[in-house]
């Protein structure tokens, strides 16, 4: 289980008057800058996702249920380092819809595994902690009882990623991404994930497939276990890195939507990113291994 936004604003969907800048902003060498400084940052994500409806949940009234979307809110720091982030220590919680919810825990009842483990991922917030080359986990969907437990190994970012595909730290991705990208400009203001305005930003956006990021992202294949699903691949996504004037990202963003035969018909990622912050993410004592659960994460239906 890892880590649903609006996104018109940050994606400069909607046209907005920038300010003029006169010399380009480059990420690639201000990450470079940030790893080699083993520098932390504050993570605020949301992501929406439209996953198939409950037909028992469709058939009841609006009034009954309404038809607000369960909505993923991830939180956490990570750590920089040499070829990007070494360690992150992430919480997410899920606000399962009362109706839905109803149904998972007949379902759960009735001995379907995917709804009983959905119906822990809402009880709870759950940890995933990646540091040394290991990841740990700590919440009921991983396993019963209090503490952290282990998952084997992982790459330093594998608790960051999950539902927002792009790693901004990565230097493989950031110039495949600043390669293709159709916007390289002066950006509008933007919020971090402390919710301070940034007046001063630069704006990297473009388009390009799931298959193509498969290719230049290391971490993007890391998240997928190594495997995309042919037909995944051929999904076309908007993206978005915006940075301060620094070069520091500041907010990411993917929005994607399918046509039919697709489980998964879409899905937005935001990110929020915050600096200057100070991070201690240590091995923590775990009770044991974990279990991986079903989950709701983006990274399920790429696969």
């Amino acid at each position: 289980m890892r880590w649903r936004a609006t996104s018109a604003i940050v994606l400069g969907l909607t046209a907005l008057p920038v300010p003029a800048q006169a010399a380009a902003v480059d990420v690639v060498a201000a990450v470079k800058r940030l790893q080699g400084q083993g520098a932390a940052v504050k993570v605020h994500q949301r992501t929406d996702a439209a996953w198939p409806a409950d037909p028992r949940v469709e058939a009841l009234p609006t009034r009954e249920c309404g038809r607000r979307a369960d909505a993923p809110v991830v939180t956490g720091v990570a750590r920089l380092g040499r070829g990007g982030v070494v360690a992150a220590d992430m919480k997410r919680q899920v606000i399962i819809q009362e109706c839905p919810l109803r149904f998972l825990k007949e379902d759960a009842a009735g001995g379907d595994r995917r709804a009983a483990d959905q119906v822990k991922v809402a009880s709870a917030a759950h940890r995933a902690r990646t540091v040394g080359g290991r990841l740990y986990v700590s919440g009921p969907a991983y396993g019963s009882g209090a503490g952290w437990r282990t998952l084997g190994g992982a790459p330093g970012g594998a608790a960051l990623y999950g539902d927002q595909i792009i790693d901004p730290f990565d230097v493989g991705t950031l110039r495949f991404l600043v390669s293709t990208a159709t916007i390289n400009r002066a950006g509008s203001p933007l919020y971090d994930a402390d919710g301070r305005r940034v007046g001063k930003t630069w704006a990297y956006r473009g388009t390009t497939t799931f298959a193509a990021l498969f290719r230049a992202s290391k971490p993007f294949r890391d998240m997928l276990g190594g495997r995309l699903d042919p037909q995944a691949g051929k999904i076309s996504f908007m993206w978005g890195v915006h940075t301060d004037l620094t070069g520091r990202p500041i907010t990411v963003i993917t929005v994607w939507r399918t046509g039919e035969g697709h489980r998964l018909r879409g899905a937005t990622a935001a990110t929020r990113y915050s600096w200057g912050v100070k991070a201690s993410i240590p091995a923590p004592a775990t009770v044991g291994p974990g279990r991986d659960p079903y989950s709701d994460d983006l990274v399920d239906a790429y696969k």
